[in-house]
């Protein structure tokens, strides 16, 4: 970062726009000097510098609440504006602090929020407070306190940068020297161990649950060493010794494979004698089989016997009900049928008689209404020449009632239009008047939709803002807790392990101790004086040791030690877990100051949260959230009345356009179109009174009271033509029913004389049935008659009693053939055996079962375990691998405590130790030079980047505090012109072209001051800045360059003198 131009404007003791600083005309020599009374405001020139880029002034004591000067005049805006380069590119910057003014309409203050744009070649790149100083952060790749290590040495802290910590110069480091990198090898290896961790206990539970599963039979001779061999696995948790694991297994199952093959044997012998003894079992329970059927069928023979005098009797009583159903009735329900149509025949001959009576007498009675409507035709003839004459006149009334109606219609027009005339009239004043009125409406509302896009965008800045705000009060706060929650809960883990660590860290070493002294006490008990000890070998006694009271055994000791170290274990891994999640609370902590910062710094709340702490931040951000829903009711509230007038303002402009054009061209279109109706309209009356006047011969006045006679007497002509038709057709229609009855009832006799001979032929067939049948009358035929299912049900009766007789004699003496030559045997023996002897191969087969599947168990279980073998050993390399890299990188191989990343800052940081000693050498005629305190390594790692100082006129190293206020000023910008050599050199992507100091020569003896002078000449140039604040008269005679600061009682102002 190399300064460019600086603008300040009503800022510090500077009343007004001063005029700018370029920085670029001090490039030649690269040395300049600001000087000027105390309190005229040479620092602020380098507070403005630091105001403009971070928004914090250069001094650690100066506050930024109150930067406006108090000389500036309401008008005079307050800001700085600053040019700089970095990395080939130019930028710039300008940011306006917060404050008051007096409001420039009416009474009162206006607050003027901080704001800062950055811009990039001319272009905006990012605005507002956050967006800006982030973006800063990140192109010169260092925060405002490391900004003012390494380019501003601001008043009051060289002192600061010499006695900087290990912690505070670390994060300076790392950026330089881009060690961010060694820090995350450690935490990838952290989780690469962990995960290679995870998977050898995995592979050996695996290989010890595989193990747990071998079976083995309490007969196996392996049984008693299996059962040891895996408790004494489960106690340690390990798999230690797989070879023996193995050979017990395949002991195991050899001893396995013989077992069964013995029960194989056994099962052999066994099934053969079940398969004989089922086998005799088998032929006596089949021979008893045959004799009892024997007797079976001879009783179903008996029963079938039995049974003969029914069927027989059934079977003449069905042939009866065949002779009836089959032979009879056919001929009995014929005749039936035919006496039933000539009975049917003789009642519809009577029922036509009667008929035809009764159509003679109407046929008379409409011969007489026919002579009567004869008499009407006269009147007929009359009526119809009357209709014929009003038809013709129908064009002529009709032509004259439509001249009426025009005339009518035109003369109700004529009044109308003049109407309508003085309508237009009204109109016309009334739109002048509209338009005017929107014109004014226009003009009023023309800046509104403006002004709702400002608040528009207002509100949406607002809406952001209390979005970030709820997440933070809704989400974060409660995610925080619950990470305070776990690092309790951690801690207090932590703590109960370490005391249970210290009891029994207590109880080891007093059972050491007891240890010890049972030992002691029983190498003495056998002691005589002149005899050589064996511990000491001296051969006087003078105090021999006694065994103690208490004892204890090696055995018990040993689970004391193992009890501790587990505890310590357990200890271990609690801190661990606690550190964890402190790391992890610091961390979201630090992520939610990120966004409560963000926040605060918003424009819309105008806050200055620097050096809060977090519980003050979350208490300012609850007010400004309150502040916050005020500001975005008032936005709501002015967006709705900005939306209401946007809309008044486009229907006015609608309703303008629309009066000034369709609305104006319409109305002198309609004026101009009464005009020619009433033209029009005074033509057409004059020619409806001319056609009127030939019209007057008609004898109606007009059509309607024609159409009504005309219709009178067409409706009379239509009461007489249909009183003659229909008289006509009554004497048509009677003649023709006479004629129609008298056919009917000739063709009805002639079928009654066929159906009569039909019947006495049908019934002389069925007497003849009877007769043949041997029935003696109808009743006894019909009792017989049974439907046709009935007689198929007793047919199948009888023929199953036949089939069954039969079936009986062949089945009976087939059996009693079977049973020849057979007794009946008593199986129940037979059984028993049979049960017994199954159960005895069941027992053996069970016995191969068991085995069969232990072996099958056994043999998965081995292959299991082999495969595993060779993942566990390459999983235990790879852990032995990560587990020494992982020490190595975070420094806990040997007796020191240096991580890589400590290691690699530690050579970075002699360089720069280095580079001041080559400036701090000369500056003190050789006395001091810096050194790092490297005896401390090992022992402690925070102080591994402390300086300590080499007084070569004593010859001995001292802490850098204890330098006095000279010597401190000549150490401090030492190490700070190494910083900035080694930071010039672009290491980290920090390019920092520019080096500021801020008073300190006070303390400084001419010489050392020209020593100083060599220094800084040497360092500036066109590639280097170096900015002095001094008012020292050496300085002043010997820097040509300089920028004069005078005090007024108006405000400072600021000349610059280049040398020239």
């Amino acid at each position: 970062m190399k300064p460019i131009k600086l603008i300040i404007s009503a800022f510090g003791p500077y009343a007004s726009t001063m005029p700018e600083i370029s920085f670029e005309q001090f490039e030649d020599k690269g040395l300049f000097l600001i000087s000027g009374d105390t309190g005229a405001g040479k620092t602020t020139i380098f507070d403005a510098i630091s105001f403009a880029l971070y928004g914090t002034t250069s001094g650690s004591y100066r506050d930024t609440q109150n930067l406006r000067s108090e000389y500036a005049r309401d008008d005079v805006e307050s800001y700085v504006d600053f040019y700089f380069s970095h990395q080939g590119s130019n930028y710039h910057i300008k940011r306006n602090p917060s404050y008051q003014r007096k409001k420039l309409r009416g009474e009162g203050y206006a607050t003027v929020k901080e704001q800062a744009v950055l811009y990039k070649d001319g272009e905006p790149l990012v605005e507002g407070l956050t967006r800006v100083n982030g973006a800063v952060r990140d192109l010169l790749k260092i925060d405002d306190k490391q900004f003012k290590q390494i380019a501003m040495i601001a008043q009051g802290e060289f002192w600061a940068l010499l006695n900087a910590k290990t912690d505070q110069r670390t994060e300076i480091l790392r950026t330089i020297f881009m060690t961010d990198g060694y820090k995350n090898i450690e935490f990838k290896l952290k989780d690469r161990l962990d995960s290679v961790r995870a998977g050898l206990t995995e592979g050996k539970r695996s290989i010890l649950q595989h193990f747990n599963d071998v079976a083995a039979s309490e007969e196996d001779e392996n049984f008693t060493e299996l059962q040891e061999l895996r408790s004494r696995a489960e106690k340690a948790d390990s798999v230690w010794n797989l070879d023996e694991i193995l050979q017990i297994i395949d002991r195991i199952i050899d001893s396995d494979n013989k077992r069964a093959a013995n029960i194989k044997e056994q099962l052999q012998k066994a099934e053969a004698v079940l398969n004989g003894n089922k086998t005799a079992l088998a032929t006596a329970e089949t021979n008893n089989q045959f004799i009892r059927r024997v007797g079976q069928l001879e009783q179903e023979r008996a029963k079938l016997k039995e049974q003969e005098p029914r069927i027989n009797e059934l079977n003449a009583l069905l042939e009866r009900q065949k002779a009836a159903t089959h032979g009879v009735y056919p001929a009995y329900e014929a005749w039936t049928k035919k006496h039933k149509e000539v009975s049917y025949t003789e009642k519809l001959i009577i029922a036509k008689k009667t008929e035809q009576e009764q159509a003679q007498k109407i046929a008379v009675q409409a011969a007489k209404k026919m002579a009567e409507a004869e008499k009407s035709k006269p009147e007929l003839e009359k009526l119809t020449i009357s209709a014929n004459k009003l038809k013709e006149d129908e064009p002529k009334y009709k032509k004259r009632d439509e001249v009426n109606w025009k005339k009518a219609v035109l003369e109700k027009q004529r009044l109308q239009l003049a109407e309508e005339e003085a309508a237009l009239t009204e109109l016309d004043i009334e739109l002048k008047r509209k338009i005017a009125t929107l014109k004014e409406t226009v003009a009023d509302l023309k800046e509104s939709p403006n002004e709702l896009l400002k608040i528009q965008q207002k509100g949406k800045k607002l809406s952001d803002l209390e979005n970030s705000i709820n997440d933070i009060l809704e989400n974060q706060l409660e995610e925080r807790a619950r990470r305070q929650e776990d690092l309790s809960s951690k801690q207090k883990a932590y703590t109960k392990s370490f005391e249970e660590y210290e009891k029994a860290n207590a109880a080891r070493i007093e059972a050491e101790r007891i240890l010890d002294g049972c030992r002691a006490g029983i190498l003495a008990k056998g002691l005589e004086e002149g005899r050589k000890c064996p511990v000491c070998g001296s051969t006087h006694h003078p105090e021999l040791a006694i065994l103690p009271k208490a004892s204890i055994s090696e055995d018990e000791f040993e689970l004391l030690r193992k009890k501790e170290e587990e505890l310590q274990s357990k200890k271990s891994k609690a801190s661990t877990a606690a550190e964890t999640a402190k790391i992890s609370l610091m961390e979201y902590e630090n992520q939610m100051r990120g966004a409560l910062l963000a926040c605060l710094e918003n424009e819309e709340l105008g806050g200055k949260p620097e050096g809060k702490e977090l519980d003050e931040l979350i208490s300012d951000i609850r007010e400004g959230y309150s502040h916050l829903k005020d500001e975005i009711q008032l936005n709501s509230q002015q967006q709705k009345a900005l939306v209401g007038k946007c809309k008044l303002l486009s229907h006015s402009e609608k309703d303008l356009e629309k009066a000034t054009g369709h609305d104006s061209e319409e109305l002198t279109a309609k004026r101009e179109k009464v005009l020619s109706d009433k033209q029009k309209t005074e033509a057409g009356l004059a020619g409806a009174m001319a056609t009127l006047a030939g019209l007057e011969e008609l004898s109606f006045t007009d059509w309607k009271q024609a159409s009504v006679e005309l219709d009178n007497t067409l409706k009379r002509i239509g009461e007489l033509n249909q009183l003659l038709d229909s008289v006509t057709r009554a004497r048509e229609a009677a003649d023709k029913g006479v004629t129609a009855i008298a056919a009917e009832l000739k063709t009805l006799s002639e079928s009654l004389e066929s159906q009569k001979t039909a019947e006495n032929s049908l019934k002389e067939a069925l007497d003849k049935k009877m007769a043949e049948n041997r029935f003696k009358d109808i009743s006894a035929m019909n009792e017989l008659v049974v439907s046709e299912d009935e007689l198929s049900r007793r047919e199948r009766e009888i023929n199953g009693y036949i089939q069954a007789m039969a079936t009986n004699e062949t089945q009976l003496t087939q059996a009693r053939a079977d049973a020849k030559g057979k007794e009946l045997v008593d199986v129940a023996a037979l059984q028993e055996l049979c049960h017994q002897q199954q159960l005895e191969v069941d027992s053996i087969r069970k016995q191969e079962n068991a085995v069969s599947n232990r072996l099958g168990t056994n043999l998965d279980k081995r292959a299991s375990i082999l495969a595993r073998r060779g993942e566990l050993e390459r999983t235990q390399k790879e852990y032995s691998i990560c587990d020494r890299l992982y020490k190595l990188v975070r420094g806990t191989t040997g007796n020191g405590k240096i991580t890589l990343e400590q290691y690699i800052q530690a050579a970075g940081f002699d360089g720069i130790i280095a580079a001041a000693n080559r400036r701090l050498i000369p500056m003190s005629d050789g006395q001091f030079e810096l050194y790092r305190q490297e005896d401390t390594l090992g022992k402690k790692s925070n102080n591994f980047l402390d300086l300590e100082v080499l007084d070569n006129s004593t010859g001995h190293r001292r802490p850098v505090g204890n330098l006095s206020g000279g010597e401190s000023f000549k150490a401090s910008m030492s190490l700070a012109l190494g910083l900035s050599d080694t930071v010039s050199s672009n290491l980290g992507g920090i390019q920092m072209d520019a080096l500021f100091i801020d008073e300190g020569f006070g303390t400084l003896d001419r010489k050392s001051i020209e020593s100083a002078m060599d220094i800084l000449v040497n360092l500036s140039g066109t590639n280097k800045l170096v900015g002095v604040i001094s008012h020292r008269e050496e300085l002043v005679e010997n820097i040509p360059q300089q920028i004069h600061v005078a005090k007024t009682k108006n405000g400072s102002e600021i000349t610059i003198d280049t040398g020239i």
